[in-house]
């Protein structure tokens, strides 16, 4: 450890709001790093050079090109002693300040010291997270030591949530529970299993301009951080109305759209519906056909439209698709090409 010369001259001038002499702060080989005389930084200090020679107090009775009379004391790390501080003014005046001086030099250096470390393992946590949670590969041991160094156990099963828009704060954090920036509105939670931080994330969430995505719980942490994110990227260009995004629940959909089917037909089907009013009006019945489980009284009323318009909407849909709403596997093909359509447009 080595005193700085910003911390030497916070020293110098915190000990002078307490004492009415000038104090300065030499370093390890007897230069001046702090001092209350300004003039006299980077200059050598012989008495320094005796304290820290001798490692104990030196007082300086007589001025001489490089000291004026006073005390020197040297200042102590983990028993090595790493600087001088010493106190201008008649020795017999100014040696009773010499071990309050010392004392309040040391803690204010321990405080530095323990405040770098914090600050030199923040660095190396954060590091660590992008790495997890990027890391494709499997992990080996040296991996997990390296997480195990900064308190961090990968053999714990967790689970990814994105929370993605305005919060009003984060949420406090438990025990191997992390936090991680994606970018200035996207939050990354790493969180185990068992964790209750969605109840936490509640009171935090803005619910009209916020999706939170869930990735299924795992082992290896990028995994469920990229279903967190497929979550939200589903419940956006799908537009659902959750606030909360399983990827359980859209994992079905998440499938589809990754798999070369044979729905080409029926997706292409969509977007020429979509061009014109009367279109958009047979998607928007089967839809809501769907939603209602194909109730045909709860369709009629949600769509305040009569049973026979309803039924000639439906008619309509199969004739240009050949394909029968009322029969489920029809049902589920239509859904999937508007799954598809809807999926790709957004891309």
């Amino acid at each position: 450890m080595k005193i700085h010369k910003v911390l030497a001259q916070e020293i110098a001038d915190k000990v002078m709001k307490v004492i009415p002499y000038n104090v300065n702060i030499m370093d390890e080989v007897g230069t001046i790093i702090g001092s209350g005389e300004a003039n006299r930084i980077g200059t050598f200090h012989e008495g320094a050079l005796s304290a820290i020679n001798l490692g104990k107090i030196v007082s300086v009775y007589e001025s001489d090109t490089s000291s004026k009379p006073g005390v020197n004391i040297p200042i102590h790390f983990k028993k090595d002693i790493i600087g001088v501080i010493g106190i201008s003014g008649e020795p017999k005046i100014v040696e009773p300040f010499a071990e309050l001086v010392r004392v309040t030099a040391e803690l204010l250096i321990d405080q530095e010291f323990l405040f770098r470390e914090r600050r030199i393992q923040e660095q190396m946590k954060e590091e660590f997270l992008y790495q997890w949670i990027f890391r494709l590969e499997p992990y080996d041991d040296a991996f997990i030591n390296s997480g195990e160094a900064i308190g961090i156990n990968l053999k714990l099963e967790r689970k990814a949530i994105i929370v993605k828009g305005e919060t009003k704060k984060e949420p406090y954090l438990r025990d191997q529970e992390f936090t991680f920036k994606l970018n200035k509105s996207t939050l990354l939670l790493i969180v185990p299993n068992d964790s209750d931080i969605l109840k936490r994330l509640e009171s935090t969430i803005t619910q009209n301009s916020t999706r939170i995505g869930i990735g299924d719980s795992s082992t290896h942490v990028a995994k469920s951080v990229h279903e967190a994110k497929r979550a939200i990227d589903i419940a956006d260009k799908l537009e659902f109305p959750s606030t909360f995004c399983y990827y359980q629940e859209l994992k079905f959909i998440d499938y589809l759209t990754n798999k070369d089917t044979s729905l080409g037909e029926i997706s292409h089907f969509f977007q020429e519906l979509e061009a014109n009013p009367k279109g958009q009006e047979l998607v928007e019945t089967l839809l809501c056909y769907i939603n209602n489980s194909g109730d045909m009284n709860a369709i009629s009323k949600e769509l305040h439209i009569h049973r026979n318009s309803l039924a000639y909407r439906l008619q309509r849909l199969e004739i240009l698709t050949n394909k029968n709403p009322k029969k489920f596997t029809d049902l589920f093909q239509l859904f999937t090409g508007y799954v598809l359509y809807k999926m790709q447009s957004s891309m």
